[in-house]
């Protein structure tokens, strides 16, 4: 597959660059991005016979220029159920459309899905970015699931990761081990906290990051919230504190 991209004119600390809408062969969308006429404007000059419009999840960044792209281009929306009214077709896990493969990856949404090609790229949107890390956000975010969805997508031993936000990867296997390491490794450091004596997501955060700028200790403590969900839904919060 020929694979390009456009990056939307939305920069910002969670959209690093702007979101990257990726352009499949001459036929196909993944991730249209924000309803930014500019932004809609390059898709369709560069992809005048669109057909397909794929979604990863239901973010502002990602999938709210697709209505007005079907609205322009004709193409069908593909997407995972509870995105947008205006799906055409609801994707589940191992659907295969246009050659993408469906991969269902719950963590960072609920509902939020990647898609691999017959090559081994794989378009990971928020589940995996090409520089940083993705933000879990409960009650819709889960670090449980999104820790799963990880070890799933390795599993799949990919060969290129075309991630939402960042530049694309060539170490696909080794990222994902990476992210994987990342949040075992933060899990750890809450239970340390917690056996230490931390007891709230902000005392645990004082630890954690000692250092932090201060207008990130809010997202910081959401993060720690998430962990705390999955080591709870284990049953380890009370092994650790006995």
């Amino acid at each position: 597959m020929n694979i390009r991209s456009i990056t939307a004119p939305n920069p910002g600390p969670f959209t690093l660059d702007g979101t990257r809408t990726y352009l499949i062969d001459d036929f196909a969308v993944l991730d249209p991005g924000p309803a930014i006429e500019s932004h809609i404007e390059a898709i369709v000059r560069e992809m005048p016979a669109l057909r397909t419009i794929f979604i990863t999840h239901r973010h502002g960044d990602h999938a709210p220029a697709a209505v007005p792209l079907k609205r322009r281009t004709g193409a069908r929306i593909v997407a995972p159920c509870g995105v947008l009214d205006e799906t055409d077709v609801i994707v589940n896990d191992g659907d295969v459309i246009d050659d993408l493969r469906v991969v269902a990856t719950p963590g960072h949404t609920n509902e939020h899905v990647c898609y691999l090609t017959p090559d081994g790229d794989l378009f990971t949107g928020d589940t995996i970015l090409g520089a940083g890390t993705t933000t879990i956000l409960p009650p819709d975010g889960h670090m449980g699931d999104y820790i799963r969805s990880l070890q799933r997508l390795r599993a799949l031993q990919p060969k290129r990761i075309f991630p939402a936000h960042g530049p694309t990867r060539d170490d696909a296997v080794a990222l994902i081990d990476q992210y994987i390491a990342h949040r075992l490794e933060r899990e750890q450091q809450v239970l340390d906290a917690i056996a230490a004596g931390a007891r709230t997501p902000a005392e645990m955060r004082a630890t954690i990051y000692p250092d932090l700028d201060p207008r990130l200790h809010g997202a910081a403590e959401i993060q720690i919230r998430a962990h705390l969900i999955k080591i709870e839904e284990e049953g380890r919060m009370m092994n650790d504190e006995s």
